[in-house]
């Protein structure tokens, strides 16, 4: 059997520096020889002895050790790496809030400017809006409503637009043109119901009066008719028995009656006419209301129409004013370094340009 190695084995370099050990490559290099060290020791261990056993226990133990030795000079580093950490992040906190305060000042009078800009911009445009929303109306509309709203359309200051003068100018003429027409129109449909409802009353009248005449007529008629049945039938009275004149008073009876009957067929013929009439009549003025509607609604989508073209023109217009702002902007800012690159100096170049691009200086220009 063969000696057993001594369990004295130093299992970690003395005077170990925490720096060192977590330093790039440092655990590795540690472990490694640590790990060969303590399988070196370990090999010729006789496991079958009290003797070996305990070596074997107290080598272990040795392990566990360096194992605590080493996850404690970790921690240490680590708690002091946090502790510069926290300092360090304290720091970067001060210099986010500070600095962005900083930039928040300074860029103050920027942003209030800016603001009251939109602001500015923004009012121009809703008035300019509330001008073109003039001639539009929510439900019903009379005459008198249309004729209120063109005076207020009238009214519209536009000198205080600014730079939006034109438009809110170009907003009033077409609102007062369209209320224009929108009261012209109300008026004649005004004039046409009135004349459309004397109409009416006309042709119930005549047809009232005409009745009442027929009515009339039919009664002379009737009376001249039976003033001439009575003076036959006193001349054949006197030639008749009693029978005769009884006969003649049962046919008179059945006369009559039938004139009754005809007469009331000729009231009801009269009375259905009359509905008739009265149909007729406001079928007609349906049909006039209907005609006036349709006009009304054509006109409405014709003036929404030129209302929108005129929008997208504005903007058509707009877009190509600022394509070309850019290209100029583009080839005097080319045009600049050229010069600039020729011997000019930077300001030098941007005289010149600009001199040549307001027509300043004779027989040169800029090809945009």
């Amino acid at each position: 059997m063969s000696t057993a190695p001594s369990t004295e084995l130093a299992v970690l370099p003395p005077a170990l520096v925490p720096a060192t050990v977590f330093a790039p490559g440092g655990v590795e290099t540690i472990l490694t020889k640590l790990e060969a060290d303590v399988r070196t020791a370990a090999k010729d261990l006789d496991i079958s002895t009290d003797k070996g056993r305990k070596a074997i226990a107290s080598l272990a133990y040795k392990v566990a050790r360096s194992k605590t030795a080493l996850d404690d000079m970790g921690k240490g580093l680590v708690e002091e790496t946090k502790k510069q950490v926290a300092l360090i992040d304290a720091d970067r906190r001060v210099i986010r809030d500070r600095l962005d305060a900083l930039k928040d000042e300074v860029r103050k009078p920027l942003d209030d400017f800016e603001a009251a800009e939109k602001a500015r911009i923004e009012r121009h445009e809703a008035g300019i809006a509330d001008i073109q929303a003039m001639p539009l109306f929510s439900g019903e509309r009379t005459t008198d409503d249309i004729a209120a709203r063109l005076a207020e359309a009238q009214a519209v200051d536009t000198s205080g637009f600014q730079e939006f003068m034109a438009r809110a100018e170009k907003a009033k003429e077409t609102a007062v043109a369209t209320l224009t027409a929108a009261l012209e129109n109300s008026r004649a449909r005004d004039a046409e119901r009135a004349e459309l409802e004397r109409l009416r009353r006309e042709a119930e009248e005549r047809a009232a009066r005409e009745e009442a005449e027929r009515i009339e007529r039919e009664k002379q008629e009737a009376a001249a008719r039976a003033a001439e049945q009575a003076r036959r039938e006193a001349e054949e009275k006197a030639r008749r028995e009693a029978e005769e004149a009884e006969r003649r008073a049962a046919s008179e009876r059945e006369r009559i009656e039938r004139e009754a009957r005809e007469a009331q067929e000729r009231a009801e013929r009269a009375e259905r006419d009359h509905i008739e009439a009265e149909r007729r009549a406001e079928e007609d003025r349906k049909a006039a209301e209907e005609r006036a509607r349709q006009r009304e609604e054509a006109a409405a989508r014709q003036e929404r129409q030129r209302i929108e073209d005129e929008r997208k023109a504005e903007e058509e217009a707009q877009r190509r004013r600022e394509a070309d702002r850019t290209h100029r902007a583009t080839v005097n800012k080319a045009a600049v370094a050229a010069l600039v690159t020729a011997g000019l100096s930077d300001a030098a170049a941007k005289t010149a340009i600009t001199a040549i691009a307001k027509g300043s200086v004779p027989h040169v220009a800029i090809a945009y």
